[in-house]
């Protein structure tokens, strides 16, 4: 139920303890009649309002009690335009009925274009067909030539290996050096605790 300007003023002056005078009321009767919303039926028969239904504009689904904003999303209208709302209650576009078969044309034109195109194929003639069979073959004999030379390379390979004698395995002789090279940095100086441990331990 949607309540009259005048209605919801008074109940709100009533809850203040204020009263209405009979100028009030006209000057608020007055500017609600200034305020008149549109009306339109989505094509589902849903009714919405808005002050103008233009681009930018609040919209809203009229039901029995209340005003809903519109949700996201795109409506048809009665008379076939298209209502986009991207964000809640408020118009993005409207797009003319004209302006969707117009698209529509464009896609069915390209798509006939495109079946045509696969249809214009053309098939080789027997002589085409036979100078294409005369290549295969020349190919497979080729390929085949350059198969056997490749496998009699690969066996005198095998064979220059397996000939090779087997090489002998290095063995590593490291060199003995004695540990006191390390811990006689400065050999003028007195002998720390430390160094007299470090000459133990090594």
């Amino acid at each position: 139920m949607i309540m009259k300007a005048t209605d919801t003023l008074s109940k709100i002056k009533n809850i203040l303890g204020m009263e209405l005078s009979k100028d009030e009321v006209k000057d608020v009767e007055v500017k609600a009649e200034e305020v008149t919303l549109a009306t339109m039926n989505l094509e589902n028969g849903t009714v919405i309002e808005a002050e103008e239904f233009a681009a930018g504009r609040e919209v809203f689904i009229v039901t029995e009690d209340d005003r809903v904003p519109m949700p996201v999303g795109e409506y048809t209208l009665e008379d076939g335009r298209s209502v986009v709302v991207e964000e809640e209650g408020v118009i993005a576009s409207i797009a003319d009925a004209a302006e969707e078969p117009v698209a529509e044309e464009e896609e069915v034109e390209a798509k006939q274009e495109e079946t045509s195109e696969e249809l214009t194929t053309e098939f080789a003639t027997k002589e085409q067909f036979d100078e294409l069979k005369a290549m295969v073959e020349d190919l497979k004999v080729n390929l085949s030539d350059v198969l056997k030379s490749k496998e009699v390379e690969l066996s005198e390979v095998k064979e220059e290996l397996s000939e090779t004698p087997d090489a002998e395995p290095l063995k590593h002789a490291p060199e003995n050096k004695s540990n006191d090279d390390f811990y006689h940095i400065a050999s003028q100086r007195n002998e720390t605790r430390l160094d007299r441990i470090m000459r133990k331990l090594s």
